[in-house]
């Protein structure tokens, strides 16, 4: 399909606006970008190697502006080759692509998100995940024998980046297994399972490796007990420390608590009339997560040395200790809370039902009819309440933890365009493709 001059000049100036805008910006440092550049023990090796390697290059005075040009590289090729993956499976009209663009592009210049300009993990994570898409795209439709190596490379980069990319896991595992069986060459499809099975294993066995050389701790906490035990700690009651045995635990969960009540908060004091107790929660949780349980939690530990690795070793095993017997503990209230968390990440309610809906019905229509929109709608929103419910099982539903999703309906959307767009162009898929 040929592009029209137009649509040349458009597309080049989007991607032009996209530079003009990103160097407008310049370099965004959050709180979470010394942890990267300092390769804490708390955070994946993906992004603070990358932020290393440039530094030995580049040097500390000019190394981050080299960081945000290839964060943009990367954006812009990650884009362009999910554009082309769609658009040779689809056959996309030329005239919608640059729709398409528009949504893959819009975390770079949302100031929500801003992915290039920060240094932090998105600069990398959103590129990686846009070419885990196309892989996956690719390996729906397109027989390669080559895509499943290169979904599952991409996969286990992107974990070592982002660990929030375990949410694909159950989804390239059901779509395997169905292969297998759909197949009856299950043979085929057992190592692609066994890795998929095993990448948990291998992801911590790497960090692992990666802090014994860094640190000479051969542990990953990742700040996991941090993320678990926001939940159900902030639903607790001042009494909840009887339920642990050990005496120093009870005195943690006391000290915790005395600290973040005087500090407000807690659910108790959430105000019903103009608020809700997820925006509380929201509010809170990073107070309580660092400023409760990780600065206050190393310095009732080990008062001596709070900053160092043995207090953030020490505070992570004390909060996993304590947060499955104070989650069973308030069960329900975490499950309202859960709750809550779900629909804000969805973005309301009905918008719930609505994706559960499409979900239920791209399935019907592709068993019935194997239209190809059908599956990838089917697969798209899989990914999407694995990624939500993954989130909110351990953090609050913020916007930098769903962009790898939200552009997906979108794109659906424009998929569907086409359809109307050419109908009679339109092919539909052999029970054996998928």
């Amino acid at each position: 399909m040929q592009y029209t001059l137009i649509h040349r000049l458009l597309r080049m100036f989007l991607y032009l606006f996209v530079c003009i805008y990103v160097v407008w910006v310049g370099v965004v440092v959050e709180p979470d970008t010394m942890s990267y550049v300092g390769l804490s023990l708390i955070t994946p090796p993906g992004y603070g190697t990358f932020l290393f390697v440039f530094r030995k290059l580049f040097g500390e005075a000019h190394y981050y502006y080299v960081i945000v040009f290839i964060q943009l590289i990367l954006s812009f090729v990650s884009c362009l080759y999910l554009v082309k993956t769609i658009k040779k499976v689809f056959d996309l009209d030329y005239r919608l692509i640059l729709l398409i663009e528009v949504m893959l592009l819009a975390p770079v210049v949302i100031p929500e998100y801003l992915t290039v300009n920060r240094i932090v993990t998105q600069g990398l994570a959103f590129p990686c995940f846009l070419m885990i898409s196309s892989f996956l795209i690719q390996y729906l439709f397109l027989k390669s024998k080559r895509v499943i190596m290169m979904l599952l490379l991409s996969i286990f980069v992107g974990l070592l980046i982002r660990t929030q990319f375990f949410f694909i896991l159950p989804v390239l595992f059901l779509i395997l297994v169905y292969r297998g069986y759909v197949s009856k060459k299950i043979k085929q499809y057992l190592i692609p399972i066994v890795f998929v099975l095993l990448m948990p294993l291998l992801v911590s066995v790497t960090q692992k490796t990666f802090n014994y050389i860094v640190h000479d701790k051969y542990i990953n906490i990742s700040s996991t007990g941090l993320q678990v035990m926001i939940m159900p700690f902030f639903v607790a009651d001042q009494s909840d420390y009887k339920i642990y045995e050990n005496l120093k635990v009870q005195e943690y969960y006391k000290h915790m608590y005395s600290l973040a009540f005087e500090r407000k908060l807690l659910d108790d004091f959430y105000k019903p009339v103009n608020d809700n107790v997820f925006h509380h929660f929201d509010y809170n949780f990073v107070n309580i997560s660092y400023g409760i349980f990780s600065i206050e939690g190393r310095k009732f530990l080990m008062p001596s040395n709070p900053n160092s690795h043995e207090a953030l070793i020490e505070n992570d095993k004390m909060l996993m200790s304590m947060w499955l017997p104070l989650l069973f503990d308030n069960f329900w209230k975490c499950v309202d809370l859960f709750y809550k968390n779900v629909v804000n990440a969805f973005g309301g309610f009905y918008m719930i039902w609505l994706s559960l809906l499409l979900l239920i019905s791209s399935l019907y229509i592709w068993i019935k009819r194997k239209e190809k929109i059908a599956l990838l709608a089917f697969v798209f929103l899989l990914l999407t309440f694995s990624n939500v419910l993954l989130i909110c099982i351990v953090q609050h539903s913020i916007g930098r933890y769903l962009i790898y999703h939200q552009w997906m309906l979108p794109v659906l959307f424009v998929l569907l365009l086409d359809l109307i767009i050419k109908p009679k162009k339109h092919i539909q898929i052999e029970d054996e493709s998928f």
